[in-house]
């Protein structure tokens, strides 16, 4: 490192540009007549006393009285150890400002905005460690990629996970893939979206598409606005396209009461008896809750209409599902149930039976 460098780091710790060059002028004599460094000096002769008594107050030299002054540097370890000490500090400060920088702008408890799209997909890999239940997650290859060491992490905790992958630009360049022991199954959309994460239905992370003209994010915590992504994710970005991987141990789990039903109703009205595990919560008691049981009743708002197979806009509103147990007949309802006696997580098909109906057909 040159002088001049030298003496500009010394004043960025604190020392003024007489001061710092008083002190390597000091190095370079040694042991010498205060007048002396003066006159190697920039420092002004008027001023050289002052500069060095300063110097000594700061501890980075020592004088001694003769018959004249003289001043010698200290033994730098102590002087150089605050330097040291400050050089971390302004470390720190600037890390500290990079991730201020990227933190969302809270607007309330509720609702944040970043400046940064990475930022969205960076809280959301924190949001999926705490993840108990379901992940639901779109984004690109390259999105989905950081995000698997959190998802493989929760499917460990046997969380399920449903990924659409966009898949529309053919000319992109495509990372190596592998979907075993991250997801549950992984549909391929081909029209560009945003990147859309819903966590346990109430942890939300968008932004948009690298199409759009602004770069941000949006961070929600709270029960209510995950309800609208997760129906825009099912409708706009789930239920419209091919499944191209499924792993055989979920494939007959279900995060939604619509998709349960609209695969589930025509064997039941055909008199198959379905069996179901429910993970989910008892809404009076607001406590978790596993159930095992038989289908023996669907409701759903406009069940007089009976096409083929019903769509997800067909049960966008009012329904449930209620079960035999071993404990009497429990109603399950979906995301936001109110009346019945359990909100679903998920539902797991089990067992499906030939109904003695059908039997004696």
């Amino acid at each position: 490192m040159d002088r001049d460098t030298l003496a500009h780091a010394l004043e960025y710790a604190d020392l003024t540009s007489y001061q710092a060059d008083a002190y390597l002028t000091l190095l370079e004599m040694g042991t010498s007549p205060a007048i002396e460094v003066g006159r190697e000096s920039s420092v002004p002769v008027s001023q050289v006393y002052d500069v060095l008594r300063s110097l000594e107050s700061k501890g980075y030299v020592e004088t001694i009285e003769r018959e004249k002054l003289y001043v010698r540097p200290s033994d730098p370890e102590d002087a150089m150890s605050k330097l040291e000490s400050r050089g971390e500090l302004l470390h720190d400060a600037a890390e500290e400002v990079r991730d201020r920088y990227k933190s969302p702008a809270r607007m309330d408890a509720r609702v944040g905005v970043t400046k940064r799209v990475e930022t969205a997909v960076e809280n959301a890999q924190e949001l999926i460690d705490d993840a108990k239940s379901v992940v639901e997650v779109a984004g690109t290859f390259e999105q989905l990629q950081s995000l698997s060491p959190a998802l493989r992490a929760a499917r460990k905790r046997g969380v399920i996970v449903r990924a659409s992958v966009y898949v529309g630009d053919e000319q992109a360049e495509r990372p190596e893939f592998e979907p075993d022991g991250i997801f549950s199954e992984v549909r391929a959309c081909t029209i560009p979206g945003p990147f859309l994460v819903v966590i346990d239905r109430h942890r939300t992370c968008f932004a948009p598409n690298t199409r759009s003209d602004e770069d941000y994010g949006v961070l929600v915590y709270d029960r209510i606005l995950p309800f609208v992504f997760h129906w825009f994710y099912l409708t706009c970005l789930w239920n419209l396209y091919p499944t191209v991987y499924v792993d055989d141990r979920d494939q007959f789990t279900y995060v939604t009461m619509e998709e349960l039903i609209r695969d589930c109703l025509p064997l039941w009205k055909e008199g198959y008896e379905l069996r179901v595990v429910v993970e989910g919560n008892e809404i009076a008691s607001e406590t978790a809750t596993t159930v095992e049981g038989t289908v023996v009743d669907v409701s759903y708002l406009g069940d007089y209409y009976q096409p083929t197979r019903l769509a997800l806009s067909d049960l966008g509103s009012y329904k449930n599902v209620t079960l035999e147990t071993a404990d009497g007949t429990v109603v399950v309802g979906g995301w936001g149930a109110v009346f019945e006696d359990i909100e679903m997580r998920t539902i797991s098909l089990v067992d499906i039976d030939l109904g003695e109906s059908i039997l004696s057909a």
